[in-house]
């Protein structure tokens, strides 16, 4: 990169954000070989911003590879905890017919997802970050302006200028790069809320994640490992009504224990809340255009989905990976990170999957969202019939779309890092 009194600062690539998105941007791209700023609106020169996090993420095996062979996940200060299988059913107080379960078990090759926490896997993002020098992280950096030039990208960043071959927008939901582009989205509020809270328990999880479908939303309990006295813990993703939602969150941790032990039906023994449950809006976004000259929007910049599925940081770092390979093509023949084959190569696979997955969370959502009687027992009747007569080569087909998406998926996917 090149700098001077008389000219705006020149690098490759400009990376705006600098949470999980952002990170799994620089990490993915350094293998590239490409220059890489990454701008934080944050100070903290640690990675702790995201501590505040309460939230956990299940990694898709590819996902679990990727961040392997970037070396994240043994930066993280926990190990993540397998998910051996899932079992999926419905409320008590949903009309059905009798049987409707639905069971989802890892194969020989490992297990179904490995449970992280957020705030742990963003540490261990700037840790690993920090030791590659073709990533410069730059703290207290606000984008407030950008304009598409014939030399690039042009940024202003606290009043001062800067011009790359692409930027990258990791800059969340609200993301203002991609207002500056002009990028339109689609969106739909859910009027739900997501209750999040770790719980210990008294019986074991035996890394089995159980998902519960009630008429106002699903509740997953997630398996972690032990907390410090010894107990069984899991994660709480606890969907409902948004009024609800928050009535809820503001009980103490002995009525909300109570409150919790009434939906699981005892399945986890005696429940106790570690701290008050963070109550997190639920809406669909979707950007209509997930790239535009020397530019691309990656993670909740271009896509937030109901979470009932856990697909959420998967299709963000399928969009990094994604992109690593489109970039590294490019730069293997002598093209530049912002080359339409870069561009225009990423948009055509990760709107279609995100499109795909989109679409799918929110069909379930609303199939499992209704209380109309009939619906409501062939849906009931349809989960016992999947889960009894599928094919098993058919669940697998399933859970490895869960886990690639609609395309190939590209080498950090496969665990494979970039030869130059």
């Amino acid at each position: 990169m090149q700098m001077s009194s008389l000219s705006p600062e020149t690098c490759e690539i400009v990376i705006v954000g600098a949470g999980l998105a952002g990170y799994a941007a620089a990490l993915a791209l350094s293998g590239t070989g490409a220059d890489i700023i990454m701008l934080d609106r944050g100070t903290d020169k640690a990675g702790n911003a995201s501590h505040s996090d309460p939230r956990t993420t299940a990694l898709s095996p590819s996902s679990f590879k990727m961040l392997s062979c970037l070396d994240v996940l043994s930066a993280c200060r926990e190990t993540p905890t397998p998910i051996s299988a899932m079992k999926i059913t419905e409320a008590v107080s949903v009309p059905k017919w009798p049987g409707g379960l639905l069971n989802f078990e890892g194969t020989d090759d490992g297990a179904l997802a490995y449970m992280v926490r957020n705030h742990d896997l963003h540490a261990a993002f700037a840790k690993v970050s920090r030791n590659i020098s073709n990533i410069s992280i730059r703290q207290g950096q606000t984008v407030t302006d950008m304009e598409q030039t014939p030399n690039g990208m042009q940024l202003t960043v606290n009043n001062h200028q800067m011009i790359c071959d692409l930027v990258v927008a990791c800059d969340g939901r609200q993301s203002l790069v991609r207002d500056f582009l002009g990028t339109r989205v689609i969106q739909r509020d859910y009027h739900r809320a997501a209750l999040v809270a770790d719980f210990s328990h008294s019986l074991p999880h035996e890394n089995i994640a159980r998902q519960i479908f009630k008429t106002d939303g699903p509740l997953a309990c997630l398996p972690l490992g032990r907390n410090p006295n010894g107990d069984h813990v899991s994660s709480l993703v606890w969907v409902e009504k948004t009024k609800r939602a928050q009535n809820l969150s503001a009980l103490s941790s002995e009525r909300f224990s109570y409150a919790l032990s009434e939906q699981l039906d005892g399945a986890l023994g005696d429940i106790e809340i570690s701290d008050t449950p963070h109550c997190f809006p639920l809406a669909l976004m979707l950007a209509e255009n997930y790239a535009a000259p020397h530019a691309v929007l990656l993670g909740d910049a271009a896509h937030v989905i109901h979470p009932l599925a856990g697909q959420g940081f998967n299709l963000t770092l399928r969009d990094a990976a994604t992109l690593a390979d489109n970039v590294f093509e490019a730069k293997m023949v002598g093209l530049k990170a912002c080359d339409m084959s870069v561009t225009a190569g990423y948009q055509l696979s990760r709107r279609a999957d995100a499109f795909a997955m989109a679409g799918l969370t929110d069909g379930l959502n609303t199939m499992f969202g209704t209380s109309f009687l009939p619906l409501s027992w062939l849906r009931h009747a349809g989960l016992a019939l999947v889960n009894n007569a599928l094919p098993s080569q058919a669940k697998l087909a399933g859970q490895k779309y869960a886990d690639r998406g609609t395309t190939a998926p590209p080498r950090l996917l496969r665990g494979h890092k970039f030869n130059g």
